[in-house]
């Protein structure tokens, strides 16, 4: 390894410290400003499940007559059986936009784009618990009831509201998304069976025949916003539409970014709550009360819940350019006479890249316009060498493409005895031809285990990094 590859070790490992996986070949490079050739995607499929109930201000005063009066709060809860509460789920639109220059500095974006593959799924029951206050005839008593006893005396073990709701969007939301659900007449949403009073205790079930039942609605709107996105060894998350964070550009195949993404819940509606009461008997006589209590609107808010995806790896595929870290040599060429050499360019990279190429000396000439190398593909650079005498003679042959931490590389090329080795200006860079690979099966080892320093391995180890560079085989 020559003298600038402790450099490029150094910036691998910092981004390794920070969290940042490369996958590493041996060299990179990059043209300033080509566009679409400077930049990259990858996504990241994100999904929050919120599997418990919600807390409201849903309560009422006592409503119903003097006789036989009923006060409810009502909860928000996941339907028995029917999954979570609510999904955020972003199965491939979650996208991180990478971009550079000519500067080493790699731009990531949470692009929102016009794709609207993100949903926001609800499905809630209403859970109620009631306490029903009694006086008639001489009989007074207060019952509580809170939503367990009630279900336990409910066939089926649940209530009967169902309502649910799916809304697209457009990643990451950081705009919110708003899921507004529907609502049966409320005629025709008793949250439960009516229960009979017989359920109640003795000094009311032997005292009072008849049943009673609660039918409520809403239509609440679930919203939810991205607040922020945090892709770890980042300068800094991403909070707003058009944001973005940079990091250094570290030799390698592709990047992978650990990419975390935090919210909020918020919910908020209007509820209608009826209470039915009908008693048929009240201390052995016959008697016939049978009313429903209508509720003005009851506007209510659930307090705001943190959602906090799980994280995810985000792969970015990138060029990596390598070019000869030895210097070649033409032999001997007569003066007026001419010489080509073939040099092989690699590509290792998962992108495509962009090359362009120029001569420190005009007697050596390569092609001119942009050459395009697919992913993982070679391109055999013709360095022709015109010379007008026999005198030794070199030149550094410079490859500018759109490798993102190697923006420029160059190797020597001479003739006629010219000194073109030893001198390595491409730090890790591929060897030329007929060079030895990298020695083990699939090349692969550890940050503790890579050619860093020692020490290196033991701060990961103490970090508790799983940070992996991978080295892939020059043949």
């Amino acid at each position: 390894m020559r003298a600038h590859t402790t450099l490029r070790t150094l910036g691998m490992m910092m981004a390794a410290l920070a969290g940042v996986t490369f996958a590493s070949a041996d060299a990179r490079a990059d043209v300033a400003d080509q566009g679409a050739a400077n930049t990259s995607t990858g996504t990241a499929a994100l999904k929050y499940d919120y599997t418990k109930g919600l807390d409201t201000s849903i309560a009422t005063p006592w409503i119903g007559p003097s006789a036989v009066q009923v006060q409810a709060k009502i909860k928000i809860d996941p339907v028995k059986n029917g999954g979570p509460l609510y999904t955020i789920d972003m199965p491939k639109g979650a996208v991180v936009s990478a971009s550079w220059a000519n500067d080493k500095i790699i731009t990531l974006s949470a692009v929102n784009g016009s794709q609207t593959d993100g949903t926001v799924t609800v499905r809630h029951t209403l859970t109620p618990d009631l306490s029903v206050k009694v006086d008639i005839l001489g009989l007074k008593a207060t019952f509580d009831f809170n939503a367990l006893d009630l279900i336990s005396k409910i066939n089926g073990g649940s209530f009967k509201y169902d309502s649910q709701a799916k809304q697209a969007f457009a990643p990451w939301a950081f705009a919110g998304v708003g899921t507004k659900l529907n609502a049966p007449n409320l005629d025709d949403a008793s949250l439960f069976d009516p229960i009979g009073f017989d359920q109640f205790p003795s000094i009311v079930s032997d005292n009072i025949a008849g049943d009673f039942t609660v039918k409520a609605i809403t239509k609440p709107t679930f919203t939810y916003k991205t607040s922020k996105v945090t892709l770890q060894g980042a300068s800094a998350p991403i909070s707003a539409v058009g944001g973005n964070a940079t990091l250094p550009a570290v030799d390698g195949d592709y990047m992978e970014v650990m990419t975390s993404v935090e919210g909020d819940m918020n919910v908020q509606g209007t509820i209608d709550l009826e209470p039915y009461v009908n008693i048929t008997q009240v201390l052995g006589h016959n008697i016939s009360i049978d009313f429903g209590v209508p509720v003005a609107h009851v506007d209510y808010t659930a307090p705001a819940q943190k959602v906090s995806f799980q994280s995810a790896l985000v792969h970015i595929p990138l060029p990596n350019v390598k070019v000869p870290s030895e210097g070649v040599d033409l032999g001997a060429v007569k003066a007026g006479g001419s010489a080509t050499k073939t040099v092989t360019i690699k590509n290792t990279g998962e992108k495509a890249a962009v090359m362009t190429f120029k001569s420190s000396d005009s007697a050596f000439s390569v092609p001119a316009g942009q050459i395009n190398v697919s992913p993982k593909g070679t391109y055999d650079l013709q360095v022709a060498f015109s010379p007008n005498d026999t005198g030794a003679a070199s030149a550094d042959i410079t490859v500018l493409s759109n490798d993102p931490d190697s923006p420029e590389q160059t190797f020597k090329i001479g003739a006629n005895g010219a000194d073109v080795g030893g001198d390595d200006k491409n730090g890790d860079a591929n060897l030329p031809e007929g060079g030895k690979p990298d020695a083990g099966g699939c090349g692969c080892t550890t940050a503790g285990s890579s050619s860093m320093p020692s020490w290196v391995g033991f701060g990961l180890l103490g970090l508790g990094a799983l940070v992996f560079v991978k080295r892939r085989r020059n043949g």
